[in-house]
């Protein structure tokens, strides 16, 4: 496999990279440029692999084979920037049902933040983007007690609440009534208008929100 001697993309950049599940190839030898200022839908048969893509560009499923640089550097060097600006949302939500929406919000924005805020600031920051999802007023509320659009409301309330430079989200549309989908997606146009690079996944199209390029992953 050949190595490129000087990475030209900005942004998210694959090369050559094969990924396999089962001894399945899901993706082999791909080259994947996702810009900044870029927003990608990645599509695919369920089982097809989408969120294994997802899973080894955000750093937590090895490849086969392959390269993920991001600005030009290695994700997995130590001078990379990469991981500190993520957010991965996957469909599994990764939070704890034994914690209240606060808590498991906090947890998440003083890991990234690194205690750079205070406490109270977040709070009311918390409070506003809940209010904003419809779910105001429920920050002591038990994540298990949520229905599921209210969990995945809380997810989402991640993407205000912590600096990134690309978000790579797992159906983020899921679950979510109309007005939300419109927050939604006004969130991430928004996000993409200030040089973030979004790639995500959904089974229904979603008109309020344009796409830059469709990146399929299909069973062989």
């Amino acid at each position: 496999m050949s190595q490129p001697q000087d990475i030209q993309f900005d942004g998210l950049y694959a090369h050559e990279l094969t990924v396999s599940r089962s001894e399945q190839i899901l993706l082999e030898d791909a080259d994947l440029h996702l810009a900044p200022s870029t927003i990608t839908y990645l599509y695919g048969e369920n089982g097809a692999g989408k969120t294994s893509l997802m899973r080894c560009l955000a750093g937590l499923l090895p490849s086969d084979q392959g390269s993920i640089y991001w600005n030009k550097q290695p994700i997995h060097h130590p001078d990379s920037s990469y991981f500190q600006e993520l957010i991965f949302l996957a469909h599994s939500l990764s939070m704890k049902n034994e914690l209240t929406i606060a808590e498991n919000l906090s947890f998440y924005a003083n890991l990234r933040l690194k205690g750079g805020i205070l406490q109270r600031s977040l709070s009311k920051q918390i409070s506003e983007v809940l209010l904003e999802l419809g779910i105001g007023g429920l920050e002591n509320r038990m994540f298990a007690e949520l229905s599921a659009g209210q969990q995945h409301k809380v997810a989402l309330a991640r993407l205000m609440l912590e600096p990134a430079k690309i978000w790579i989200l797992d159906e983020p549309f899921v679950n979510l009534d109309q007005k939300t989908r419109g927050w939604l997606a006004d969130k991430t146009l928004a996000f993409k208008e200030q040089g973030g690079v979004v790639l995500f996944t959904s089974h229904h199209h979603i008109d309020e929100l344009p796409v830059d390029q469709k990146v399929g992953v299909e069973h062989e």
